[in-house]
């Protein structure tokens, strides 16, 4: 029984929840609610009264219980025959959180032709307060937020003169952001996804995959329940719409609490590997 005891402690240090982290938020579980109903949406309407051109407009709203979104930018041209209207939008959507380009059946873009380009910024924030699932931070502590970002229209592509951008910020209770453990390409509190090497998803272009990012609190933390804030922009103008009107989706949140190596972990490991030299000898 004594000479199994090395193979106990180490099983105990690796198992779920102790050394791989404990997974507080899911998406697909205890949060599986987070990304439905389909169909809800912010969308930007910058139609005016006046016959002829205008650019901007803004909106805002809830899209569930746990989701707070913002969109800003648009366009509208009203002629006496119609109205051609394109805006930023964030929608749910087959359990994905979008950001998105909305038209009207006749798109602005697509008639005014090339020359014209939108500011188009989206912002949906996530306060993870349900009963019984609260997210409630702890100082000094390392969490891990984790999800799929699917570019795969080309939208999020630098390379196309669009300038996009595509971050994420993880906040406590009181709203403030915290900072990113360092080595990640960030502006300020803000992470930028498009910056992250992305592990790959199979088939997918260079702008999807899985996104990993470690967040560390310090001495002190404000209470009340945590939350995330996805934000993106773009400039975009007229011909990149051929590429589609879904900037960027989110599937797959979850956020983990990373523990420091423990005591009985390292314990473990030293007398495993003590037993395995006797063994050998």
């Amino acid at each position: 029984m004594n000479c199994c005891l090395p193979l106990l402690v180490l099983a105990l240090a690796g198992s779920p929840g102790i050394a791989g982290g404990q997974v507080l938020v899911n998406s697909a579980t205890n949060y599986s609610d987070l990304f439905s109903p389909d169909g809800s949406e912010v969308t930007v309407d910058p139609l005016d009264a006046l016959i002829g051109l205008r650019f901007g407009g803004s909106n805002s709203g809830p899209l569930n219980s746990y989701l707070e979104a913002e969109a800003e930018g648009g366009v509208s041209l009203k002629i006496l025959v119609g109205v051609a209207e394109t805006g930023a939008q964030v929608a749910l959507n087959d359990g994905k959180l979008q950001f998105n380009i909305s038209n009207n059946e006749s798109s602005i873009l697509g008639a005014l032709g090339t020359g014209l380009s939108l500011d188009l910024d989206w912002s949906a924030t996530a306060t993870f307060n349900k009963t019984g699932s609260q997210l409630l931070l702890a100082p000094n502590t390392t969490y891990q937020l984790t999800f799929d970002v699917n570019g795969s229209n080309g939208l999020l592509n630098s390379t196309l003169g669009i300038f996009p951008k595509f971050g994420i910020e993880f906040l406590d209770g009181a709203g403030n952001a915290i900072d990113p453990v360092a080595g990640y390409d960030h502006d300020a509190k803000v992470v930028n996804v498009i910056g992250l090497e992305l592990l790959d998803i199979i088939g997918s272009p260079p702008e999807s995959g899985r996104a990993v990012v470690q967040f560390q609190t310090g001495n002190t933390v404000a209470s009340g329940p945590a939350g995330v804030r996805f934000t993106g922009s773009a400039v975009a103008p007229a011909t990149v719409l051929s590429l589609g009107t879904e900037f960027a989706s989110i599937t797959n949140l979850q956020i983990a609490a990373i523990p420091e190596p423990s005591v009985l972990g390292l314990v473990g490991l030293g007398a495993f590997a003590a037993f395995r030299r006797r063994r050998a000898a």
